[in-house]
Order: structure tokens, then sequence, then C-alpha cells
């Protein structure tokens, strides 16, 4: 029983050695060079593009010791101690190439395998980068190999079928299913085709939904009442 112990302990303090490591010198390139949203231009010498960089460089060893380890669930906890992003309670990020920076997921959220919110493209090989936000609402579920671009917002109850992706600054409405790329609102009768449900599961699927949306509003009407 000790030795199991005591190979779990040292697993995790070597997890939360390299979340303090990360986020000393992730705080120390911030002071350096803030995180903002923009074009950074790489024809030019520029700090903005240098520290970008250094702090991809320096997330990707993290990621991986949390996502690929024994407590994947931890890898929440690495980027917003971190300060790369913020997930909020009850979401799950599975594993992916990107998803690691600049990102801001609400709560309930899933993003499926090899689903990617890339809030960084580059134009080309040696064109600039655009480096957006992006945004998350509350319930967002990305099926699987989705790909979301910089400064897209998903908001509340939007739904994404497997393969489907989003163009730069694209918004949903929230409360819908999409798919395709670039995707686009799916209608009640492909989704009862492509899920194989009946339409009485999609009432339950919408009685849900408003169950969450009174939720909500009730967690939020609780937060201004405690401010005042």
């Amino acid at each position: 029983l000790a030795l199991p112990l005591v190979i779990i302990v040292s697993y995790l303090y070597r997890l939360l050695t390299v979340g303090l490591i990360t986020r000393f010198f992730w705080k120390f390139t911030e002071y350096r060079s803030p995180t903002k949203d923009g074009v950074i231009p790489r024809n030019i010498g520029s700090k903005t593009a240098n520290y970008y960089h250094i702090r991809s460089f320096m997330l990707k060893y993290g990621k991986n010791a949390f996502m690929k380890g024994v407590f994947p669930w931890l890898a929440n906890f690495y980027f917003n101690f971190v300060g790369s992003g913020i997930v909020k309670k009850g979401s799950t990020l599975e594993e992916s190439v990107v998803t690691d920076k600049n990102i801001n997921v609400g709560r309930n959220c899933y993003i499926g395998v090899n689903s990617a919110l890339s809030s960084h493209f580059v134009e080309g090989i040696f064109g600039n980068i655009v480096f957006f936000e992006i945004k998350l609402g509350e319930n967002v579920t990305l099926g699987g190999f989705n790909n979301i671009a910089p400064g897209c917002e998903l908001s509340d109850n939007s739904y994404l079928l497997p393969i489907a992706a989003a163009t730069k600054h694209n918004k949903t409405k929230g409360n819908n299913y999409y798919f395709g790329m670039p995707f686009r609102r799916i209608f009640k009768k492909k989704i009862m085709d492509y899920l194989k449900v009946s339409e009485e599961d999609l009432e339950r699927a919408e009685e849900l939904r408003a169950k969450q949306e009174n939720e909500k509003l009730k967690r939020q009407k609780k937060v201004t009442n405690d401010k005042n």
C-alpha cells in the first residue's frame, strides 16, 4: 500500500512542479509583453512575436504531461493556474493539438477528441499570426475533430456535430445543432436522421435546455444579490 501511495504522491508533485515553473515564466513573459488580440507580423522584428513563440513552447510540455497522464482532468487546473486560458467548472477537454491558450470555456462544456480551439492561425508558411480569443458559453459540445478558428464565439447550448468547423470570427446564436465546413445550423428533420433520434427525444433535450437556462438565471441572480 505504501509504495503505490508514494508513486502517486511523487507523480502529483511532479505535475505541481511543472505547473509552478510554467506559471512563473508565463507571468514573466506577460509582464514583458502582455497577450493581446490582433495580428502579429512576422516579416519584421517583433517582441510580441518572440514572446508568443516562447509562451507556446512553454505550454506544450505541461499540457502533454497533464492531458496524456494518469489524471487528464487536471489539465483544467493547469490552464487556469498558469493563466493561459479559462476553463470553468464541469467542462472536459479531450486531447488535441492546440486548445491551450487564449480560450474562455464556460461551464459544462465538452471539447471532443482532436477538436481544436485554435486561437491562432498562421497565414501561409511565413505569414502573419492571427491571434484572437475563443469564447464558449455554457453547455457547448464539440463532437470530435472540430476546428474553431480565432475570434469565434459559441453561445450557450451550441452543439457541433463531428468534423464541423468554424471560420474566423464566427458566432453562433446558440440553442442549436451545427454541421459542415464552414458550419451552419442543422434543421430538426436532418438532426433526427443523422442522430437516429425521435421527436420525443428532441423534446426532452429541449426541456433539459430550458432547465439549464433557469439554473443559469438563478446563479446570475444569486451573484447579483451577493454583490448588493
